[in-house]
């Protein structure tokens, strides 16, 4: 028996983009590899999204669309999706971003010629805030020690690495899906996870052209839930690093309570330089319960219970695993 499965699922998850799909749609449906699957896997959008998809399929028997019944959030989505995926190879893919006819192709060789490496990734092209074309790349070689990539991860608050690439099959089974309670920062924790297990193949050559960043969506700016769950991935991969540098992870674990309170005090910043009130007094209520005693002060006298926001409950703090001093 003949086997037919894909070398290669795509796992693309969308919600409300409906404007911009088609142009994803096309990038990946010209791609020079086509020897893949193409799983949309839609979290209960309420545009247009369905119909264009289903268009979609129609014309093209490799697309696989799947509608949730519920909105599930990017971690629940993105989960579902891996699980409908057939190949060896994994790609998971954002709405909205434009793929170089020659994605695939690059990031299954990368993956063939590197054995050792659990996903790969590369530059990406974006446009910045003054409407400049800027070229994001990072100073790696084609094949990345997991140990420095973890390192680099859990140093900073910033990701080097965007939420598309594509992995192993094997390495998910290994690993596990994406942790819902990092939300729509899973990822981060996932290539974490990776990297503390596997070595990285990087691509400099800018395959993927980002979508402007949305100002509807609720991450858009300084958000007090992002800011939880940055510290607890950082906390929690911090304590899985410590077999993989122990003297480094025992400097980092030294200086965390700072970091974590340098972290949000340069957030609340931001939010008064830009004048978001709204965050601002958001802030300073989920503040009240703090781990840090800093914060905890600030929140218990400038912060108001009336402007605790619907996503919050206290067990957000258990995330930084911090105590309170």
């Amino acid at each position: 028996m003949t086997n037919t499965r894909p070398p290669v699922s795509v796992c693309l998850v969308t919600y409300n983009r409906a404007t911009l799909l088609p142009a994803t749609l096309d990038s990946l449906l010209a791609q020079t590899f086509s020897d893949f699957e193409l799983i949309i896997s839609d979290d209960c959008s309420t545009d247009d999204t369905e119909k264009i998809c289903l268009e979609y399929a129609r014309r093209d028997r490799r697309v696989r669309y799947y509608r949730n019944e519920t909105n599930l959030g990017m971690p629940g989505n993105l989960n579902v999706s891996l699980q409908y995926a057939q190949g060896e190879y994994l790609a998971n893919l954002h709405d909205g971003d434009v793929y170089r006819k020659d994605l695939l192709e690059k990031w299954k060789a990368a993956l063939d010629d590197q054995p050792t490496a659990g996903f790969v990734f590369n530059a990406y092209r974006s446009v910045n805030s003054q409407g400049q074309t800027v070229i994001n790349r990072e100073p790696y070689g084609p094949l990345i020690k997991g140990p420095e990539l973890a390192y680099r991860l859990v140093s900073r608050w910033d990701s080097c690495v965007y939420g598309t690439v594509m992995a192993r099959r094997a390495v998910y089974e290994k690993l596990g899906w994406f942790d819902p309670c990092f939300g729509n920062f899973s990822d981060v924790d996932m290539w974490l996870r990776i990297a503390e297990n596997y070595d990285v193949a990087y691509l400099p050559e800018p395959l993927i052209d980002l979508m402007p960043r949305d100002p509807t969506r609720f991450y858009a700016f300084v958000h007090w839930r992002v800011a939880l769950w940055l510290l607890g991935i950082h906390k929690t991969n911090l304590q899985r690093c410590r077999g993989l540098f122990p003297e480094k992870v025992a400097g980092l674990e030294k200086k965390l309570h700072r970091r974590q309170q340098y972290f949000m005090l340069r957030q609340m910043l931001i939010c008064l330089k830009h004048r978001r009130w709204d965050r601002v007094k958001e802030g300073l209520a989920v503040w009240r319960d703090a781990t840090d005693r800093l914060l905890r002060v600030i929140g218990k006298v400038f912060g108001r219970s009336k402007n605790i926001p619907d996503w919050y409950n206290p067990g957000y703090w258990d995330l930084t695993g911090d105590k309170a001093s």
